[in-house]
Formats: structure tokens, C-alpha cells, sequence
């Protein structure tokens, strides 16, 4: 038993792994996304997710269905080209993937009770989560785009954004309330006797609730900015939920373990600190590799600010001067590396 239950472990990891290529081919290819528009994708997805629950044999879907497969398609690889749309140059890539994020964070924080339900329900929830998720990214369905369109934006932005701005004054308040001792003590010594999957619900709650809705306004308007802030919160929260998620079985009932959570999410998650910002740029960009990247959206994004900050008859001329400064660097830097090389040339001959 021992054996096959190795044999399956091993065929599921191998799935995933391939999983975790053909996402990343998809990436490499940029393929143009449809915004949901093109009816001939989804007439072919629908056969495919029809046949994989009702002709796949059940033994078949617990390897394939798998909660890794689920997390693979629906969190890692959106991580990576959430990541990677904030280091590219304008906004509208953050746009898609936040709104990617919005669809796929209502479903799935909503929806954790499903967990330990049943093995059967199980299984086919994981499918339903998978396929899901599949059809809100892939470009060619791009399921998180008409969502948006048709529901969010003309249903749920308009009665989200007063309350949200309401949130934001709320939470200023408590900001000034919690950072006195006595009442963070207070609530500290309430939070910590409460049971475990309660401090759970009250971390993913905090950690959702208000940037969903915050998310929803931003790409609502027509400022890229606020995109790029809650795209960049996404992604390095959805590196601690997977940390969270995998470490809390082995210590979540260590006093204090879900108060740190929380302290690192409202550390992540408020502008007072912008602590996603620095965990983006000083951890996911360097483990990505897309520092180059990122330098060439900042450059981007300070002359923009500059020129903004100059009439418009000084512009070309400060451009100009601003070329001139980068192309005399870089031949200053192209004729180091030049030297460099030759004195190592020199040594070894």
C-alpha cells in the first residue's frame, strides 16, 4: 500500500511539475488576452471541463484534482505574472491581474469551508476550483475580464465604493485606537484565547475584505497608480497565505502564531508602512528575476513625473539632456567592461 501510495504521490507531483511548464510556456508566448469576447474559446473549453467531471474515472481525478495542482494554476503562476505585470512598463497588465485577483479571491476565501467537507465533494470542488481558475487567466478566455465587465464594474463597484471609502476612514481610526498599549493589550489577550480556526477566519477576513473592495474601485478608475499598489499587496499576500497555509499544521496552535500572521498582513496591506512594496522589491523581484525589469518601469514612471512637473515648451529640451546623461553612463560603463576584459585577456596570455 505504502508503495502505490508513493507511485501516486510521485505521478501527482510530476503532473504538477508539467502543469507548472505549460503555464509558464503560455507566459513566455505574451499571447494577446480576448477579454473574454471570443465566444469560440469558450465553446471549446466548456466540452473539455463537461468530459473531465462526468468520462474521467474517479481514481484519474484524485491524481490529476490534486489541492497542489489547484494551488499551481490558481496561485503561484498568477503570483509570477502578477510580479512580472508590475516590473513592465504602464498599467494595464497590473489591471488584468488585479481583476484576475478579484474574481479569484471571492471565490476561494469565500468558499474555505468547502475544505474536509467529504473525499467525493472534495475532489470534484478541487475540479471545480482548477477549471475555474484556468478560465479566469488563460488569455484566450480570459474569464476574469468579462466578470469584471459585466458584473463588477456595473453591479458591485458602485455600492463597494462609498463603503470602502467609509472602511478607510474607519481603519485610520483604529489605527490611532490600536496604537495605544492599553487597548492593544486588551485586544491581544481577547484574540489569543480565541479557538484556532476562529483566529483563521478573523486573519482572512482582515487580510481580504477591505482590499477586495479596494481593488474593485481601483480598476474601476482611470488612475494606474492604485492598480499597481493592490496588484503588488496580491502578490506578496499571496506568498504568506501559502506559508500560512502549509506551516499552520505544524505549529498554528503555538500562542501567538495567527497574532503574527495579522501583524504581517497589516504590515503588508496599510499605506502607513507599505510594507508590500518593500517586500516586493527587496524579496518576489530578486527570487523572479526581473530586477532589469523593474528598473526600466522606474525610469519610465520618473520621467513621466517630471515631465509632468514641466511646461511643456522645457520638455524636449530636459529629455534630451536626460538621454545624453544615460548614453554618456553607459559608455563609460561599456568601456570598464571593455578594459576589464582586456586586462583579463592580457593575464592569461
Amino acid at each position: 500500500m505504502s508503495i502505490f501510495g508513493d507511485f501516486i504521490e510521485d505521478v501527482t507531483g510530476l503532473i504538477a511539475v508539467c502543469l507548472v511548464m505549460g503555464l509558464v510556456l503560455v507566459a513566455g508566448q505574451r499571447i494577446p488576452r480576448t477579454k473574454g469576447r471570443e465566444i469560440k474559446w469558450h465553446i471549446i473549453y466548456v466540452p473539455i471541463v463537461l468530459a473531465s467531471f462526468f468520462l474521467m474515472p474517479m481514481a484519474a481525478k484524485e491524481v490529476v484534482f490534486t489541492p497542489l495542482c489547484v494551488v499551481v494554476a490558481g496561485t503561484v503562476y498568477p503570483i509570477y505574472e502578477s510580479i512580472r505585470a508590475v516590473c513592465t512598463v504602464g498599467s494595464e497588465d497590473d489591471t488584468v491581474w488585479l481583476t484576475y485577483w478579484i474574481a479569484q479571491g471571492i471565490v476561494s476565501f469565500s468558499t474555505e469551508w468547502v475544505d474536509g467537507i467529504g473525499h467525493n465533494v472534495q475532489i470534484h470542488w478541487n475540479m471545480f476550483e482548477f477549471f475555474f481558475y484556468l478560465w479566469l487567466l488563460l488569455p484566450w478566455t480570459d474569464g476574469a475580464t468579462l466578470i469584471f465587465d459585466f458584473i463588477m464594474a456595473p453591479l458591485v463597484a458602485p455600492v463597494i465604493q462609498p463603503i470602502v471609502q467609509k472602511l478607510d476612514g474607519l481603519i485610520n481610526k483604529l489605527i490611532a485606537l490600536v496604537m495605544n498599549a492599553a487597548h492593544l493589550s486588551i485586544v491581544w489577550i481577547v484574540f489569543v484565547f480565541l479557538d484556532p480556526s476562529l483566529k483563521r477566519t478573523i486573519w482572512i477576513l482582515l487580510a481580504t475584505v477591505f482590499p477586495l473592495g479596494s481593488s474593485i474601485v481601483s480598476v474601476t478608475t482611470l488612475e494606474g497608480g492604485d492598480d499597481t499598489y493592490w496588484l503588488t499587496y496580491w502578490s506578496c499576500f499571496g506568498i504568506l497565505f501559502l506559508i500560512t497555509d502549509f506551516i499552520e499544521n505544524f505549529i498554528g496552535f503555538i500562542p501567538g502564531f495567527y497574532t503574527l500572521t495579522i501583524a504581517a498582513t497589516i504590515y503588508l496591506m496599510l499605506p502607513l508602512f507599505r510594507g508590500a512594496e518593500t517586500v516586493f522589491r527587496s524579496v518576489l523581484v530578486p527570487l523572479a528575476g526581473l530586477q532589469e525589469m523593474l528598473v526600466r518601469r522606474d525610469a519610465e514612471d520618473i520621467k513621466r513625473q517630471a515631465l509632468a512637473d514641466l511646461p511643456p515648451e522645457r520638455r524636449a529640451l530636459v529629455m534630451k539632456a536626460i538621454a545624453e546623461s544615460f548614453e554618456k553612463e553607459a559608455k563609460i560603463q561599456g568601456d570598464a567592461k571593455t578594459g576589464y576584459q582586456s586586462i583579463g585577456n592580457s593575464e592569461i596570455v
